[in-house]
């Protein structure tokens, strides 16, 4: 599977607030903020078993997320 093809089965919303919701919330920020570059990121966090986050956003919330910002947890 490729990382557009994760990102598009990743960020299907049921807008429930469940965890796979979150997340897909979550991967449609970091792809609004660094376009393309999120399918390798997605793509390396499904093969170590991970997630992507935006490090540090709810303590210090900044209005523009690059791709230094997004961790894999």
């Amino acid at each position: 599977m490729t990382g557009k093809q994760l990102f598009t089965s990743k960020t299907k919303r049921d807008y429930s607030g469940n965890e796979a919701d979150l997340y897909a919330q979550t991967l449609l920020t970091i792809f609004i903020n660094i376009g393309d570059a999120i399918y390798p990121l997605l793509l390396q966090a499904e093969q170590n078993g991970q997630k992507l986050e935006i490090k540090n956003f709810e303590d210090n919330p900044i209005d523009e997320i690059t791709a230094d910002d997004v961790i894999l947890v």
